[in-house]
């Protein structure tokens, strides 16, 4: 009670599932196999969503209201540093070799572009507050982001850093996530009770799902 779980997330073992509790400013670490909370380990404040790095040894806890970033180890489960952020940061990820990491603010209008080694600050680039929803192509490096009031996915090109395009959604986006197999840009949309698909190439929206509930994020698996 009073821990305010944000998002759960696996581990690339499988062997933990990982929440970031916003209401005490933790990360808990469940057992898969019996479901215990083995470990509780203390972030920033107000974490919002967790993110695994390419190589899956570490995890970046993205904590809104302290404006910071806790990386986690995976082995020991400890924080080993924390990076300073834009205000708000909400979401992250990274390019297709894990050199670089964007973060999403809600309260900064510039999406940042990090050294994923040293955590320094290579780009910041204008794209507008209130970020909802991140994701990167892994296989294009195109950048998809969301935010809230402008009713798009807005796309942006990896080495320019200018937009290149744009999928109407016309309400907001909480999460974001790309099908490999149909080679599609998937969006959970509350504000109807959606969850929509939109074709990479071109953009034309090729799935509609109505949920019973105000969908927050959505994650594809293998074999469905």
């Amino acid at each position: 009670f009073g821990d305010r779980p944000e998002e759960l997330v696996l581990t690339p073992d499988r062997r933990l599932l990982l929440t970031a509790n916003a209401g005490s400013n933790t990360v808990s670490a469940v057992d898969t196999a019996s479901l215990l909370e083995t470990r509780r380990i203390e972030v920033g404040s107000g974490p919002q969503s967790i993110l695994f790095d390419r190589a899956g040894r570490r995890a970046f806890v993205f904590n809104t209201l302290s404006s910071t970033i806790s990386v986690l180890d995976l082995g020991s489960l400890a924080v080993t540093s924390v990076v300073n952020s834009e205000a708000g940061p909400i979401r992250g990820d990274f390019n297709r070799f894990g050199s670089r990491l964007y973060v999403l603010h809600r309260n900064s209008p510039y999406l940042s572009v990090l050294d994923a080694m040293n955590f320094s600050v290579i780009r910041r680039v204008y794209v507008g507050t209130g970020g909802t929803a991140l994701k990167v192509d892994p296989k294009t490096d195109l950048i998809y982001l969301a935010r809230r009031g402008s009713g798009e996915i807005a796309v942006y090109d990896p080495a320019s850093l200018l937009p290149v395009g744009s999928y109407p959604t016309r309400q907001d986006v909480s999460h974001l996530a790309i099908d490999g197999e149909t080679n599609s840009l998937v969006a959970a949309i509350p504000a109807t009770g959606e969850v929509k698909a939109f074709r990479l190439a071109g953009g034309a929206e090729v799935l509609r799902i109505e949920v019973t509930e105000k969908p927050g994020w959505v994650t594809l698996m293998g074999g469905r």
